[in-house]
């Protein structure tokens, strides 16, 4: 038996002109350029597949038709496209989809996965409608379910994303990516609420980042700083350079200065003050571009992360010579911060210990 070709057709005028190597301006302008841009376009697409793609345009519409060597046309086309986007090619497999779906408007694959694609690229209000349709279809679907969760999320329909994630875990309770999100909205309602299903997520995806960083935060913001902090390790340990990572960084320093203020009932603490004293002087003599080589590599060190409530001296530099303490370091970066650029950020703030520091350094020079 031949094989039967994969066909579709669609007005010219709705090509997304932009997947085009050429200014969309100049191609309207010249309609055969156009014709000529969008056939290549096509052909580069189905080229990979093998087998004989035409494609014709005639009266402003686009004629597509390939026909494989042999085997079922629209099961090889659509495992090739899910062959694009598992690589990240969009481009190339987005036409695909869409051709899909001009063939067949119930084809779910397509509909979920072309859903699944603009709700990445930020396409949303397209994006939710296809997956409308695809769990109106297959309203079975728990992944189906959650994707629509996190379109209509990302499109800021809080409310249908709530329903569209709780109808996912009425499915299936152990779908850690419904749990995940649905748990990321509700924390900033109800951290009580949102906290099992938080943790249940992180259970179980442990080397996920978002549900651990997910979890952690909303430890934190019931106060439990405590539980908060070695996961928050956990996620940044998960992927260091990423962008959760530094949001990571950032919650562990709030949760040892608070920790540290606490510990002296708000006021400065008497070791800091010594120890950003004794940056002052050390500082005071090495200028700017020795002060800036040692603050660079604490901080670069402190991405790991500082224990300043351990007055442990366990950390060294390449630098500086000798055994510092978290706290002794932080404030040694402080202080070289102020003195090098007062107005960068460093992390934490040391101001009422680096005040009292200069205070005394001012009386010491006037004596």
């Amino acid at each position: 038996m031949n094989p039967e070709p994969f066909s579709f057709q669609y007005p010219i005028a709705d090509f997304d002109l932009t997947k085009l190597p050429v200014d969309p301006a100049l191609l309207r302008e010249n309609p055969a350029m156009l014709v000529s841009a969008v056939q290549t376009f096509y052909q580069e697409s189905f080229r990979k597949l093998g087998g004989v793609a035409n494609i014709a345009v005639k009266d402003g519409v686009v004629s597509v038709s390939w026909l494989p060597k042999a085997g079922d046309a629209a099961e090889q086309v659509l495992e090739h496209t899910l062959t694009l986007l598992r690589q990240g090619d969009y481009k190339s497999a987005e036409p695909i989809l869409r051709a899909l779906i001009a063939r067949d408007a119930n084809h779910t694959d397509a509909l979920f996965n072309l859903g699944m694609m603009l709700s990445d690229q930020r396409k949303l209000t397209e994006a939710a409608a296809l997956l409308t349709r695809f769990v109106s279809l297959v309203p079975g679907s728990s992944n189906g379910w959650t994707a629509l969760g996190v379109a209509e999320s990302r499109n800021g329909n809080i409310q249908g994303a709530k329903i569209a994630l709780s109808q996912a875990l009425e499915i299936d309770p152990q779908n850690a990516y419904a749990l995940r999100n649905l748990g990321a909205l509700l924390v900033k309602e109800s951290p009580e609420e949102a906290l099992p299903i938080l943790a249940q997520a992180a259970r179980l995806m442990p080397q996920d980042q978002a549900a651990q960083y997910g979890h952690a935060q909303c430890l934190l913001e019931l106060g439990r700083t405590d539980e908060a902090d070695p996961i928050f390790v956990k996620a940044i340990e998960l992927s260091p350079l990423s962008d959760i990572a530094e949001l990571a960084r950032t919650a562990r320093t709030s949760i040892a200065h608070e920790s540290m203020r606490s510990s002296v009932g708000g006021g400065a603490r008497p070791d800091a003050v010594m120890y950003c004293l004794d940056a002052l002087q050390k500082f005071r003599d090495l200028g700017k571009t020795k002060t800036g080589a040692i603050v660079f590599e604490i901080a670069m060190l402190g991405r790991s992360g500082l224990d300043i409530n351990d007055p442990a001296k366990k950390y060294t530099l390449r630098s500086l010579p000798g055994s510092f303490s978290g706290l002794q370091l932080v404030s040694l970066m402080y202080t070289g911060m102020k003195l090098v650029d007062p107005s960068v950020d460093a992390g934490i703030d040391l101001s009422k210990e680096y005040a009292a520091a200069k205070g005394l350094l001012e009386q010491e020079s006037s004596e």
